[in-house]
């Protein structure tokens, strides 16, 4: 067994705070992919996705992590969007971020190529997708 995770230091001005971060797919694991899952995705589209996801969880994290005084007003709608939402028994004591985090956070990120790649990513564990009403949450798995 090995570490899905690696880990993102996020040095503050008091503590630190450590994010975990989602490893690479390797070629074995690539190939272990079902063919009706893949379709026409990429190695390389899958890795880039995972680079993404983890510069999003670091921002979601930086953000969490501010105290609420040093926040751009554009910073402090995100701190109260993401501090009202209630914690659920999957998601406490765990990274996550949900979907109007990758809406906010990751414009960069087209969701059609979310949507393809997350079966990918949840089949070889590297996410866990939680529903919590009607919002979606994605669990990194340490």
């Amino acid at each position: 067994f090995y570490s899905v995770c690696q880990q993102i230091i996020i040095p503050l001005t008091q503590n630190i705070m450590i994010v975990p971060k989602i490893e690479y797919l390797n070629m074995d694991e690539y190939g272990s992919i079902p063919r009706y899952m893949l379709g026409r995705v990429k190695y390389e589209q899958i890795n880039s996705l995972i680079d993404e996801l983890n510069g999003l969880t670091v921002r979601r994290y930086k953000i969490l992590d501010t105290p609420p005084n040093k926040q751009s007003s554009e910073n402090m709608k995100r701190f109260s969007r993401m501090t009202e939402e209630p914690e659920t028994k999957e998601t406490k004591d765990a990274f996550w971020f949900d979907s109007e985090d990758l809406k906010e956070l990751a414009p960069s990120l087209k969701i059609t190529d979310f949507t393809k790649i997350l079966p990918i990513l949840r089949h070889c564990q590297r996410l866990r997708q939680v529903r919590v009403g009607k919002k979606e949450r994605y669990i990194l798995l340490i």
